[in-house]
């Protein structure tokens, strides 16, 4: 399995002219190598790779299926492995989208006159399409929502305060064996372990780190999740979880209404399950990604519903879903600039909401494989309004 993402990433190199790919982030070294500890991979277009351990040897080389492995803790070690492999120039391929500009300098001056270029993209893509481990790996994370869904409903009640009913989802997760940690690529992403879960007003109060429902938090360092607001009878509740259990995720967003919901509430629930339904019918491979968006927004415009779609005013997301994988957003972004075309084995989280002023955040958010002939939703709970009892 790890052998043949190094051979097919081998391929993107020669096709692109670069001598090498340095392979430094931990959730790519583990994509390529199976460990996570920290190390350094040096995949030659050509050839066997290196796996630099810098530290806990034992672990990575239990871990590992790189046979070329060794002690290896500074860039010095790198240029030493290039001079082994006769790569003296020539382009280099570094993940610049995750790398802190200083390292960056001193992988520029170390393996001079070798010129670095960006492989991110490239590793990206790769990573785009699953392969058997990976989904089953995002079954077993979908499968943990069910805990979250059965808290939700038992403890989510009126009179308890967002951030207390978070404790318990957060809680149910650990239980599940979820790792607690949902991992993001951009260099300026937060998230609380237990996700996102808010009610009432906070659902419709919109913080710019996603755009759409995201709670406003417990301060300004954090403007986004749970906060220590009270839950009401009659209040929309939204939990959008993403989900990390060893190492792939899993993302799944459930509407709930404390007490019995009304008519007004439930048409606009309808609403977007039927915005997302439109986009799920869309779903098969060879199809541009960015028709899934146009799906959405066309729907939403069609059911006088578009004012409030991802959000309203100056405030609207404009994306209906990501790909989901090793990390919680991934590419690609369902949005109408991408020029990706779907493939079978892509994973995607597709997350049409409605946020209506005065009446709530909806959100109805699914794992998605895409098939050979469509796709097939992974997350295990029903795709309905809860009513959440006293």
């Amino acid at each position: 399995m790890g052998l043949e993402r190094i051979e097919q990433l081998q391929e993107s190199l020669q096709a692109n002219g670069l001598v090498a790919a340095l392979i430094m982030h931990p959730l790519d070294v583990y994509y390529y190598a199976g460990t996570a500890q920290p190390c350094n991979l040096i995949i030659p277009a050509r050839g066997e790779p290196c796996l630099l351990i810098r530290r806990a040897e034992e672990f990575a080389r239990r871990e590992t299926w790189v046979k070329n492995n060794r002690v290896g803790a500074s860039l010095r070690n790198v240029k030493h492995v290039f001079e082994e492999l006769e790569i003296s120039d020539g382009l280099v391929g570094v993940t610049e989208d995750n790398i802190p500009a200083a390292i960056y300098k001193k992988i520029q001056s170390t393996l001079a006159p070798a010129e670095i270029t960006d492989v991110s993209a490239i590793v990206l893509e790769q990573r785009m399409v699953k392969d058997p481990y990976e989904i089953m790996a995002i079954r077993v994370s979908a499968k943990v929502f069910e805990s979250v869904h059965e808290t939700i409903m038992k403890y989510g009640v009126a009179g308890v305060k967002e951030i207390e009913l978070a404790g318990q989802v957060y809680a149910a997760m650990r239980s599940a064996q979820a790792e607690g940690i949902p991992r993001n690529r951009r260099w300026d992403a937060s998230l609380h372990p237990e996700g996102i879960i808010c009610a009432g007003e906070n659902t419709w109060h919109i913080s710019g780190y996603a755009m759409t429902v995201t709670g406003v938090g417990l301060s300004n360092s954090l403007a986004w999740g749970s906060s220590a607001s009270q839950i009401k009878r009659g209040d929309v509740l939204v939990a959008d979880i993403g989900i990390n259990k060893h190492g792939y995720h899993a993302d799944i967003a459930r509407t709930y209404i404390v007490g019995e919901t009304n008519s007004r509430q439930q048409e606009i629930f309808d609403l977007v399950k039927a915005i997302q339904e439109r986009v799920l019918a869309k779903i098969r491979p060879g199809v541009l990604a960015r028709t899934l968006y146009e799906e959405a927004e066309s729907a939403a415009i069609e059911s006088s519903c578009y004012e409030y779609f991802q959000g309203y005013d100056g405030m609207k997301g404009r994306y209906v879903g990501h790909g989901v994988g090793l990390e919680l957003d991934e590419p690609p972004t369902i949005d109408p600039y991408t020029r990706v075309t779907l493939e079978e084995n892509m994973v995607l989280a597709i997350e049409p909401k409605l946020l209506v002023p005065g009446v709530g955040g909806f959100d109805l958010k699914d794992t998605v494989l895409i098939t050979r002939e469509g796709y097939e939703i992974i997350s295990p709970v029903s795709r309905e309004l809860f009513e959440i009892g006293d």
